[in-house]
């Protein structure tokens, strides 16, 4: 009976995915020539007619965790009430293990929100939720382990703010070799801080993207099945969100990504309207990486807890 219900729900699963991408919303694209995603909404925001381009970032900055409380671990402490200092005009927003079903209840589509209820592993609630977040709401989102070093505003060189619509950075450079085997990319682009305008064409692709690599994941587990770290990894992490991002670079730019191209920046790089940073902007380190504290080109600190991993084998 239990082998059934886990079927049935795999199953519900996968169709509701399915409904959610063929009725919840539309895109108007010719490949990634995109920007407007219309949700069903009885009031439509005069906003989304706007070339992104021409759109402010929200100044929004979003992250989740298991509650609210100031300091959410022992090596965090202090790190969110720095998100809200260093960007005093910015909202500050924590959605927790307690309202998050909530949250996509009040602003997505209802099949869609059955969807990410159905989901009981927290990692790939998480990242799915950080991507709708990102599609609909937009601003920046940060892991609870990232701790800011330069406010949000300084993030963009004045060079690339008018063409600017995505900012993503580095995580990891394997100097054009691959960067997971039997993978086509030389590096791996960081999720656990990313800023974004509302609907972003790629962000869009993206959750387009997981959503099927979660039906697939589903549809092929039994029961007493865990999900692995390199499920994770590849169905809602970020090799997925790599994958997306360097498709996208090739088709904006009409020339093949693989990573090669970003090896061992030390500049911010404008592809298409994507800006990347240098992988010591978003993923440094203080033991292994050039530049010391303090230097203004480290944007933010990640911590790479990586507290989801003890649960996914592998």
């Amino acid at each position: 009976m239990i082998r059934k219900q886990a079927i049935l729900i795999g199953a519900g699963i996968a169709a509701s995915f399915v409904l959610f991408l063929t009725y919840s919303f539309h895109i108007r694209r010719t490949s990634f020539a995109y920007d407007v995603v219309e949700f069903h909404r009885p009031s439509p925001s005069n906003e989304s007619l706007i070339p992104l381009s021409q759109q402010p970032f929200p100044k929004k900055i979003w992250q989740s965790w298991k509650d609210d409380s100031d300091d959410p671990t022992e090596r965090t402490v202090g790190f969110p009430h720095k998100w809200r200092t260093v960007n005093p005009r910015y909202r500050y927003e924590r959605i927790t293990d307690a309202n998050c079903d909530a949250f996509v209840e009040d602003r997505f589509p209802s099949n869609l929100a059955r969807v990410f209820i159905s989901l009981t592993d927290p990692i790939l609630k998480a990242d799915l939720l950080r991507y709708l977040v990102l599609m609909l709401e937009g601003g920046v989102w940060a892991d609870i382990d990232v701790l800011p070093h330069q406010p949000i505003s300084s993030w963009i060189p004045e060079a690339y703010r008018n063409t600017t619509n995505l900012v993503v950075g580095i995580e990891n450079d394997k100097h054009k070799t691959p960067i997971w085997p039997g993978s086509p990319y030389s590096i791996q682009l960081a999720q656990y801080t990313i800023l974004a305008k509302p609907n972003h064409p790629a962000i869009t692709t993206l959750v387009d993207r997981v959503a099927n690599n979660l039906a697939r994941l589903f549809k092929g587990k039994k029961p007493t099945d865990r999900v692995t770290f390199a499920e994770v990894m590849s169905t809602t992490g970020p090799f997925a969100f790599t994958e997306v991002l360097m498709k996208y670079f090739t088709e904006v730019t009409g020339v093949k990504h693989t990573g090669d191209e970003l090896d061992s920046i030390t500049e911010p790089q404008l592809i298409g309207d994507v800006l990347v940073m240098p992988i010591d902007s978003f993923g440094w380190l203080p033991q292994n990486h050039q530049h010391g504290a303090g230097d203004p080109s480290i944007l933010v600190e990640h911590l790479f807890i990586g507290s989801w991993r003890a649960g996914h084998p592998g």
